[in-house]
């Protein structure tokens, strides 16, 4: 297994609605790490949560590729890898973002900074990575400086409006400007996907698009499928992504044992 890698999203995909691995996928995962694979978790989430998720089931990866691709971390802890978001448009967009005075919160490589405490029960990750900063635009501005991700609240309507004044305060497709969820927008580097990370991961590892096997379940996820020969989606994953993946599985652990029929049969 020494030339192949397996890239799995986290949430929906190796893990499922209650952040829980089937102990079928477990099993895989350990054959295919033990016997030389490249193991790899690309995610949305802080790299805290990857070393978390880990450190739980018992493996470690390759690499990490946290905040959906803009942030990349080796076994060794080293960061090979960090897309921030250009200093010169900080001013720009902290006026088109913290303007409409809705609750947003700045990323960084190792952090989340928030302007105010969070109701415990909206707290949704492993580790708690977050420092509160009392005026947040300010520090941003003028100290943070190297923001990964802006994640703001809201609701549609008003993800319209800041949209437009990103547009045309910085121009069109100078960011990338998404909704995560109906109540959740991010803005990030306009280089950032998780597609890119991995083809960066795959030069390091020195691994063909048709040795890399990857798992998702959710939009982007997508950009990693152009890359893989080999594209799943995975659990619950909606009709439309489906469609772009490759192939479907349950979960993770069918995608292995599919890797091995397709290589050299059942590991000893």
């Amino acid at each position: 297994m020494k030339d192949k890698l397996l890239v799995c999203d986290l949430d929906g995909t190796l893990l499922d609605e209650k952040g829980q691995i089937d102990q079928e996928s477990l099993r895989w995962i350990k054959q295919f790490c033990q016997d030389g694979g490249h193991f790899v978790i690309c995610t949305g989430r802080m790299d805290t949560d990857i070393k978390y998720v880990e450190k739980q089931l018992g493996f470690e990866s390759d690499y990490r590729i946290s905040q959906n691709g803009a942030v990349v971390y080796d076994r060794k802890n080293q960061l090979v890898a960090c897309e921030t978001i250009p200093s010169s448009y900080i001013p720009k967009l902290n006026e088109a973002i913290f303007g409409m005075g809705l609750r947003t919160e700045v990323s960084n490589a190792k952090n989340r900074l928030f302007p105010s405490p969070r109701d415990p029960e909206n707290v949704a990750e492993f580790v708690d990575s977050s420092i509160i900063i009392e005026d947040l635009p300010t520090f941003v501005g003028e100290t943070e400086k190297n923001p990964t991700i802006y994640l703001t609240f809201g609701d549609k309507e008003t993800f319209d409006v800041i949209r437009q004044q990103i547009e045309a305060r910085l121009g069109i497709g100078k960011v990338n400007i998404v909704m995560t969820s109906p109540s959740s927008l991010e803005v990030f580097s306009n280089k950032v996907s998780k597609g890119a990370a991995l083809k960066d991961v795959m030069v390091r590892l020195a691994v063909a698009p048709e040795n890399t096997y990857v798992a998702g379940d959710a939009e982007s996820d997508v950009t990693m499928f152009t890359v893989a020969d080999h594209s799943y989606a995975v659990q619950k994953a909606p009709a439309e992504i489906r469609a772009q993946a490759k192939d479907y599985a349950k979960n993770v652990g069918e995608i292995v044992e599919k890797l091995y029929h397709e290589s050299s049969g059942q590991p000893a």
